[in-house]
């Protein structure tokens, strides 16, 4: 009976506690809740960026004037920094709206010891002519926030160090980490100085395809070598600014810029990056513009090519043509002189065939196939404009009879090769009697004369057996 007088006390009391809830719930204010939460939020700043007519920064650095300009934000003020406009609107949009996390002290006696005896400043100031003034101190010992007040109030706030940090932006944090703007693509010439000489000048030719070598060589561009070059200049950024106007350019070693790259851009004009000292072994190198003042550093990871030797930047080959260009090649080596002639076919369309092409070596049909169905004239071609070179000399005056001369007609001219020889491992390279600059190696099999010259005996020994 006990039992079940408790169990009927705690059915009431359950009772009386659901219906104090409903009765509480119903004469509660609805928005108690974003009530309390804005009634606790302490906003330094509240204003919206279309409402802002400017954004000034005060620090040790000077004054910085940030104003928009259509949909953008500008530096009004100084105006000759090459300034991020990213940067410029996160400043904004961070001074627009300063939420402080809490209150430090209401009546401090002694602003110094927040870094508030002399803050740097921010003032917004708006379309309407009123305006803001926040004054920074200086970082708490956790380094987690900074401490704020307002100009015309006494109360020391903190605010987050991602606020605090665009609040006191200085000079270096307004520039610009891109020095130019381009893309390889947009790379016209280009020249390279190394330790005070150049290494080569090369541009591109009129259809903006194929690259040429005009110094200290006449010569094609190794393309594989060529383009990490430019990507690097395109995609190089500033890692930090070190100085403006410095007075002594040798303690960066930029007096004498060990690297210097020269180019043209389609859209940027001429620009000049020169390179200096390390400041960090494989992570920051100093470098400046030519004319320009400032000194800075770059990432030379991207710049493994700086000191590639010239052979491997040069065309790989002797010299090369497509074999559609060929109407006639005369050989002559080892005392005698092989003609070969060569006609590709084309239809009305322009449409190619190769199975279609006719060869003839001394007057003989040369387009057969072998057993494993290659043609051996095809494969002796390959092998001809196949030799590469070996080394780069320039400054030699190769003198004497060629041992290997290669004379193509060609559909738009004609091409001597010659191959002099150096000395016992090497053969100078002239083309139409001019000296090239480049060494092959006389012993290679694979794209060297004596890997030319196997072809060659494999072609001749084919067409010698042909019809037995």
């Amino acid at each position: 009976m006990k039992l079940y007088r408790n169990a009927i006390i705690l059915v009431v009391i359950v009772a009386l506690l659901v219906g104090a809830y409903f009765v509480i719930n119903k004469y509660k204010p609805a928005d108690q809740s974003t009530t309390d939460a804005n009634a606790n939020t302490i906003k330094l700043t509240n204003y919206t960026s279309t409402d802002i007519a400017s954004v000034t920064l005060e620090n040790p650095d000077g004054m910085f004037v940030i104003e928009p300009s259509g949909s953008e934000w500008v530096l009004a003020s100084p105006t000759d920094i090459r300034y991020d406009s990213s940067i410029l609107s996160s400043i904004v949009i961070n001074a627009s709206s300063v939420i402080a996390d809490k209150v430090v002290e209401e009546n401090p006696k002694d602003l110094a010891m927040y870094g508030l005896d002399k803050p740097k400043k921010v003032t917004i100031t708006g379309k309407d002519g009123n305006s803001t003034t926040l004054e920074i101190g200086n970082l708490t010992p956790t380094q987690s926030a900074y401490y704020v007040k307002t100009a015309d109030k006494s109360a020391v706030y903190i605010v987050s160090t991602y606020t605090g940090d665009y609040l006191v932006t200085g000079k270096n944090g307004l520039r610009t980490k891109t020095p130019y703007t381009v893309t390889s693509d947009m790379i016209t010439s280009l020249a390279m100085d190394r330790n005070g000489s150049n290494l080569f000048t090369a541009a591109r030719d009129a259809n903006k395809t194929d690259w040429s070598m005009s110094k200290p060589i006449s010569a094609g561009v190794n393309g594989s070598a060529l383009a990490p070059m430019l990507d690097a200049l395109s995609q190089t950024t500033i890692v930090n600014f070190v100085e403006d106007k410095p007075a002594d350019l040798a303690k960066y070693g930029l007096d004498k810029p060990a690297y210097v790259f020269d180019f043209s851009t389609t859209t940027a004009g001429a620009i000049k990056l020169e390179l200096g000292d390390e400041k960090i072994k494989g992570s920051e190198m100093y470098a400046k513009l030519s004319g320009s003042d400032e000194v800075f550093t770059i990432d030379p990871s991207k710049y493994t090519f700086l000191d590639k030797p010239l052979k491997e930047i040069v065309n790989v080959f002797a010299y090369i043509v497509n074999v559609d260009q060929v109407k006639a090649i005369d050989l002559t080596m080892d005392g005698k002189t092989t003609h070969m002639t060569v006609d590709t076919y084309v239809d009305g369309n322009g449409k190619t065939d190769s199975d279609k092409d006719k060869f003839t070596v001394n007057g003989m049909d040369a387009t057969g196939k072998d057993k494993d169905d290659n043609q051996p004239f095809r494969t002796f071609y390959q092998s001809l404009i196949g030799i590469t070179l070996d080394d780069v000399l320039i400054d030699a005056k190769p003198a004497g009879p060629a041992d290997i001369t290669i004379d193509y007609t060609l559909k738009t001219g004609k091409m001597k090769v010659e191959y002099i020889s150096k000395d016992a491992n090497y053969y100078y390279v002239v083309r139409n009697g001019e000296y090239a600059g480049i060494l092959v190696k006389k012993n290679k099999v694979d794209y060297g004369p004596i890997g030319m010259k196997n072809s060659y005996k494999t072609m001749m020994d084919f067409l010698a057996n042909q019809g037995k």
